[in-house]
């Protein structure tokens, strides 16, 4: 029988409970959310100061072309770097979850891995990728110079921008997505396969379906 604590029979040991996260929460996003909140109706005063003077002209900016340009682009960026992981994302998910037991572990690991390294270092590291002296030009350079290759521009471009997005967000796809592939039901695929369908079939109407 499922047993459940009454708080109002313990409510010191629910305050206990309840407490730190609570303080938690006012502390650093509730109480830094209202501060931010009041500064949005003040004005500059000073190289520093915000005066609350209850004003609107902060948010009829925010709604000027500049910035829903701003907000249209990140929302394009972001959906673009979104559909990219998920079609990256869900091959390598399903390899690894079709992956031998011993693979497997390896597979993980590596994917796991940027998480175990500072954002700083990632991002140095996309630079010496990208840059113009750097990896892929220097790659293209030794394949395509004979042919008078230029290097490309890839630093400080919208193309960086969504290399950068799909670089750091890529295992918050693959590790979700193989999450779920791992506990679909084997005998249902092949059922599939045993029916005349292609592999490519079985994936599109049994495996994306049910990993959903």
């Amino acid at each position: 029988m499922r047993s459940t604590i009454d708080w109002r029979r313990n409510p010191v040991g629910f305050i206990a409970l309840l407490g730190p996260p609570l303080v938690w929460f006012l502390v650093f996003f509730a109480v830094p959310m209202a501060v931010v909140l009041g500064y949005s109706f003040g004005t500059n005063s000073g190289l520093t100061e915000i005066e609350i003077s209850g004003t609107f002209a902060n948010y009829a900016r925010a709604l000027e072309p500049l910035y829903l340009g701003i907000l249209g682009k990140s929302l394009l960026f972001s959906a673009l770097a979104t559909l990219i992981c998920l079609l990256v994302g869900f091959p390598v998910a399903l390899a690894i979850a079709f992956a031998p037991p011993n693979l497997k572990t390896w597979l993980l690991i590596g994917v796991m891995l940027p998480f175990w390294t500072n954002l700083l270092v990632r991002t140095y590291a996309l630079i010496a990728i990208l840059r113009d002296e750097g990896v892929i030009n220097g790659v293209l350079s030794f394949l395509l110079g004979w042919a008078g290759f230029e290097p490309l521009r890839l630093m400080n471009t919208n193309t960086a921008v969504v290399i950068g997005l799909v670089y750091v967000h890529l295992p918050f796809m693959v590790l979700p997505l193989y999450a779920a592939l791992d506990r679909l039901d084997r005998s249902l695929i092949e059922a599939a396969l045993d029916l005349g369908a292609s592999h490519l079939r079985a994936v599109l109407t049994v495996v994306v379906p049910l990993a959903g």
